[in-house]
């Protein structure tokens, strides 16, 4: 019999191959740019590839601060 951890496991596989078929169907992806939006730095070029337009530094920060406005909210 499955425990949590497997059942777990199987949910997540079936959300990221879930997510990775929409994808596939909305077509190829735009060209990020080659400059951070917010701070100028270079975007690698597999990082643009994949359209993000953030800088990973500039993309932590933003999740930080939005994870601490969701607990703030929480409070």
């Amino acid at each position: 019999m499955a425990d949590e951890a497997d059942m777990a496991n199987d949910l997540i596989a079936n959300e990221v191959s879930s997510v990775l078929y929409r994808l596939r169907q909305q077509g190829p992806v735009k060209m990020g740019p080659p400059e951070c939006i917010s701070c100028g730095e270079t975007i690698p070029l597999a990082r643009r590839e994949l359209g993000f337009s953030l800088c990973v530094s500039c993309r932590e920060a933003e999740e930080r601060r939005i994870a601490l406005f969701a607990r703030q909210a929480g409070d």
